[in-house]
């Protein structure tokens, strides 16, 4: 395996650590701040052990899981590609090597990976799950959907009706939206009950802290010059970031957790290694350096961002956003139907999914009027109209040129490990847009709940 070309951390004395460090104090190190608190400075210490400890087993189960986080998994799939499709590691092992065959494109080997672990654990309601997602469904085999349904009606458990129901879901969307919408509710609702409900006032104050923030002034930094995809889940920032990182001076860096775990470490007041703005950029620019490739913008595209929008323009004097919109009945619709995991409680209520769709619009719209010339605002109907008349504001913004094989961006081999990995894979279509109406009347209570319909 290549080594990976990490970026100089900031703090010389961890670099000189992870240059020069035995396996033992590199082990040390990872109970010890900066790698407690710092997801990058942590990931290059699992990396280097990795190096230096080829077989251990420990060591790589940390590594990987960081790896993927990062959206790294070219050098997880150069390990998980070797291991035996019927046999080897535990099964939840075998289902990472087959939904990270599914990110790198690897349809073949994640198909035969999926087939080979519900072979021998056929009760598996969680790699029936991601089968199900994974697989289009003209290509589902109707025994298999029946197995999945026949789980859902006869558990006891209600972890297994709930996974078997977005399963189910996801099979019977297409040609029986109404049956779909009615599982995604009975869903939800368990979900509900086993993680508890979501908390308005929590997030209420987390964007009055970063409404409290102050700009930095704006002006030109060093290479990659970094541009923030957000808004809502579902809302196109995967299409987007596909379309930009097809521009040859464009490196698209997938979902990355940096700016949440910056805004912790904030929130902590922590130690020396994370006071200071010039630390931030030094840092952040390090945690990407592999994957910019030497490109002059960088697009990371983890719409939860939006709630740090401050945060970025404080931090980043260089920085843009992109505040992607799509029309909420769609938007909010396509996420009710997915299981997200993580952070995502507001979609197990009605209620909670409409207000949490108000609060961040409305921040978004406060940050937009506060720094219109660092904030830009997109709708995804426009993007999937007009991609090149769309896109001209952030281009010219960043003294970018249109460039037409742009629009190619779904014959790139890039890995999307996102819901819209299948859409991406495919030319620029409207075909989703009023998706919402399919569904109705079944989803009429979600409807007026957003204010849809009266």
């Amino acid at each position: 395996m290549a080594r990976i070309l990490w970026g100089e951390y900031p703090a010389k004395s961890f670099e000189a650590l992870l240059q020069s460090g035995s396996a033992q104090s590199l082990a040390q190190a990872l109970t010890a701040v900066p790698a407690t608190t710092d997801g990058y400075a942590r990931l290059r210490l699992l990396d280097r052990l990795r190096e230096l400890q080829p077989g251990n087993n420990d060591v790589l189960a940390g590594w990987i899981p960081a790896m993927l986080m990062s959206n790294r998994p070219a050098p997880v799939h150069e390990i998980t590609s070797a291991w035996p499709m019927d046999h080897g590691p535990a099964p939840a092992w075998r289902l990472i090597a087959a939904q990270v065959a599914q990110t790198m494109g690897a349809y073949d080997e994640a198909r035969a990976r999926f087939k080979a672990l519900l072979r021998a654990h056929p009760d598996l309601v969680d790699v029936w799950q991601k089968y199900i997602e994974f697989e289009s469904a003209d290509r589902l085999d109707p025994a298999d959907v029946r197995h999945v349904q026949i789980m859902h009606e006869q558990s006891s458990d209600p972890y297994v009706q709930e996974k078997s129901a977005f399963a189910l879901v996801t099979a019977w969307q297409r040609d029986d939206p109404t049956r779909a919408f009615g599982l995604a509710e009975k869903a939800h609702q368990l979900k509900r009950q086993r993680q508890g409900g979501w908390r308005s006032d929590e997030l209420q104050q987390r964007l009055a802290v970063d409404r409290g923030l102050l700009p930095a002034p704006e002006r030109a930094g060093p290479r990659p010059r970094p541009v923030f995809v957000v808004g809502l889940p579902r809302s196109g920032t995967t299409l987007l970031t596909r379309l930009l990182g097809s521009h040859t001076q464009v490196a698209g860096v997938g979902e990355q957790p940096l700016v949440p775990r910056w805004a912790a470490a904030v929130a902590r007041q922590p130690g020396p290694a994370f006071q200071g703005t010039e630390f931030a950029q030094a840092w952040y620019r390090a945690a990407l350096h592999d994957l910019a490739g030497g490109a002059d913008l960088v697009v990371d595209k983890l719409p939860a961002n939006a709630e740090h929008v401050g945060l970025i323009l404080a931090t980043f004097p260089d920085a843009l956003v992109v505040w992607l919109e799509r029309a909420l009945p769609d938007c909010a619709l396509s996420m009710y139907l997915h299981d997200f995991e993580g952070g995502f409680a507001y979609l197990d209520a009605a209620e909670d999914l409409a207000a949490y769709a108000s609060l961040i619009r409305q921040h978004l719209q406060f940050w937009r009027a506060q720094a219109p010339g660092r904030v830009l605002y997109m709708r995804y109907e426009d993007l999937v109209a007009d991609p090149a008349g769309a896109l001209e504001p952030l281009l010219s913004a960043s003294g970018l040129p249109w460039e037409p094989a742009m629009l190619d961006f779904w014959r790139q081999p890039e890995q999307t490990a996102t819901y819209s990995e299948a859409q991406v894979r495919q030319p620029l279509n409207g075909r989703s847009i009023g998706t919402w109406r399919r569904f109705m009347p079944a989803a009429e209570g979600l409807m007026r709940t957003l204010g849809v319909v009266a």
